[in-house]
């Protein structure tokens, strides 16, 4: 694999878990669903102005939604940022409808709510992704060396952020049905290898766990037996 849209590729689609998140709503996708959204995520991005370099800036949340939103913006070749700062030269700011009016974008930038927003000019990411087509194409010239994930001033290109999934893979023998508990903030990048990219990578599973649950692995500190030091990953 070059890209981290080939993680949700037509072909990746079956019925095996994917994701869950025991965090409020129970919310349980297959890998089915899962690729088949994130290509519904990215096709709507795309029509909010979302380009190869484009910055989407995304809210971290203990939930599906920023984790569609990594993949969407993967596929179209686009920057990602967890956690933005309050000012963000973003295209597109996905974040809580709380929250996501404070934060300062340039002129003509998209805001996407994870909840309901009585302001019109937010839109829902609810409603707005589920109702597009779930197709899209990633541009041809998005590869390995292409940047996806910012954190602080270091940029991580989707190589080095499939390699080091690929190493966790096979250093801890995560596999099909593995489930992976994320425990430690998606603004770190270590967490979005560990805990999305490497059990997506192996067919596994992505769990954000409830108070009562665990998963086989942890990242960061949790009940699991085992644990994933973050400071191993990158």
């Amino acid at each position: 694999m070059n890209t981290v849209g080939e993680l949700v590729a037509r072909d990746r689609r079956t019925r095996e878990p994917a994701l869950r998140a025991q965090t409020g709503v129970t919310l349980r996708y297959d890998y089915y669903q899962l690729c088949t959204t994130a290509h519904k995520t990215g096709n709507f991005f795309s029509h909010r102005g979302v380009r190869e370099g484009s910055l989407v800036a995304i809210e971290s949340k203990e939930s599906g939604a920023p984790i569609l939103s990594l993949l969407g913006a993967a596929l179209l070749g686009a920057r990602v940022r967890f956690d933005p700062p309050p000012e963000i030269d973003a295209r597109l700011l996905v974040a809580s409808g709380a929250r996501i009016g404070e934060y300062d974008l340039p002129k003509g930038a998209g805001r996407l709510a994870y909840d309901e927003t009585s302001d019109p000019a937010v839109e829902s990411f609810g409603e707005s992704v589920w109702s597009e087509n779930p197709w899209c194409p990633t541009p041809p010239d998005v590869g390995s060396e292409t940047p996806l994930l910012e954190a602080d001033e270091t940029s991580y290109t989707h190589g080095d952020l499939l390699d080091s999934a690929s190493a966790l893979v096979e250093r801890w023998g995560i596999e099909v049905g593995t489930e992976v508990a994320i425990r430690a903030p998606l603004a770190r990048p270590e967490t979005i290898v560990a805990g999305v990219l490497a059990p997506l990578l192996a067919g596994g599973v992505i769990v954000f766990p409830g108070p009562d649950s665990r998963g086989d692995f942890a990242v960061g500190r949790g009940p699991e037996s085992t644990e994933i030091p973050l400071e191993s990953v990158l």
